[in-house]
């Protein structure tokens, strides 16, 4: 029987700005900027005790604590620390997906066999590691598949460490509310309950099963299931490759005004550009997001000639699909993306495998064309000049989620 643990770093960014302040310790704290039209990102436990908790509207949460502490986002000190929590991780297992940047799933069957150690004092270890060089407290849940894993890590928070088994899911998770359990939303859990499926082991029940089938459609038997203990997904490891790098902001208030809108394309293209070249990625399709309420949003991609990190590729790409699909409506977010991005090593690697000669050539002959572009641009600033090329290939999609890091 395998053995899955979900480990999920607690109040992730207040406890990350915790451990680099101390000073805020103990406190109710919230991660968001101040602003009229903030949203919490974050809640510290301490906050939480006020009814404070992700998502709701900064002024909210100021009425309910006024000694509220509000600190901005630093999300360079989150993606560090998350990458040591992972790196702390997979030096018990390799077989590790990465869920968000504070939670994974991990297949520790491997581990504890060869080692001959209880699961719950692998987890133990796992909590103080993670403590003692992070500073950061994690809930584990232990289970034989990744539905009870994640369940369980929710049961015990902070430093909760929860097993499920196959002989314990009906007494541990039936009795939950069915908008507790992992994968039902706001809206499904009520459709559900007017159904008469008001907790989860009346979701487990097949004389049920015909009422989920409008509601889930396909994946009614995939719920059916979990709500039985039972889920066949495996440990992901491929869903750990960053597919894109991306920057969102909010503005303070809507706008219109397009020379502002420009101007915020270009702070984000610059955000964009140099976290590619910290990282060494480069893509070759890049997209942009206009956000105007928070039900209506609308995404555009451009494939371009070559792989690229350049700041000039991406900004006066997003400026032309800014401009092929805004028709003046007030907007409240912009986004840019640099999306289906490779390592410059693997790049590299698969240039390689053709003529090199041919593609150096190639190459130069397209550097040389944007150097002379970007000697125009700086020489005539209200003047923007592409490639042709760049005109094409161009694709509309309506926006389903947020780009990455989303503020």
């Amino acid at each position: 029987m395998q053995i899955i643990f979900h480990v999920d770093l607690n109040a992730f960014y207040a406890s990350a700005e915790t451990s680099s302040q101390p000073s805020l310790k103990g406190k109710p704290i919230v991660i968001c900027r101040e602003s009229r039209r903030s949203i919490i990102t974050t809640a510290s436990y301490e906050a939480r005790k006020f009814g404070i908790h992700s998502a709701m509207p900064l002024f909210k949460a100021k009425e309910l604590c006024p000694h509220l502490v509000i600190v901005p986002p630093h999300f360079e000190l989150y993606k560090t620390l998350s990458e040591k929590f992972f790196n702390i991780i997979s030096t018990f297992s390799q077989e590790l997906e990465v869920a968000s940047i504070d939670e994974c799933y991990v297949d520790l069957t491997n581990y504890i066999q060869v080692h001959h150690q209880n699961p719950y004092d692998v987890a133990i270890e796992i909590q103080k590691r993670v403590f003692s060089e992070l500073k950061l407290e994690c809930s584990i849940g232990i289970a034989p598949n990744k539905f009870l894993a994640k369940m369980a890590s929710d049961m015990e928070k902070p430093m909760g460490i929860t097993v499920i088994t196959n002989q314990s899911y009906k007494q541990k998770i039936w009795p939950l509310p069915i908008g507790n359990m992992f994968g039902i939303g706001k809206k499904t859990a009520p459709k559900l309950i007017e159904l008469g499926i008001v907790r989860i082991g009346d979701l487990a029940k097949y004389e049920n099963y015909e009422k989920i089938k409008p509601i889930f459609g396909k994946n009614a038997l995939i719920y059916y299931q979990k709500a039985n203990g039972k889920d066949y997904s495996k440990i992901n490891v491929a869903h750990n490759e960053l597919k894109s790098i991306g920057n969102s902001t909010t503005f303070e208030r809507d706008s219109q005004d397009e020379d502002f809108i420009k101007s915020v394309f270009r702070e984000l293209a610059l955000e964009v550009s140099s976290r590619a070249k910290k990282r060494d990625l480069v893509g070759n399709s890049i997209s942009i997001t206009l956000k105007y309420t928070r039900e209506k949003s609308k995404t555009k991609q451009m494939i371009v000639d070559d792989y690229t990190q350049d700041f000039d590729t991406i900004y006066a790409t997003a400026l032309l699909l800014f401009e092929s699909i805004y028709g003046g409506e007030m907007l409240r977010l912009v986004g840019i993306s640099l999306n289906n991005v490779k390592h410059v090593e693997e790049l590299q690697q698969q240039i390689s495998l053709f003529d090199h000669t041919q593609i150096q050539a190639s190459k130069k002959e397209i550097n040389e064309t944007e150097k002379v572009i970007h000697r125009l641009n700086s020489s005539l600033p209200g003047l923007k000049i592409m490639k042709a090329s760049d005109l094409i290939k161009q694709q509309s999609t309506i926006q389903k989620k947020y780009l990455e890091n989303n503020e």
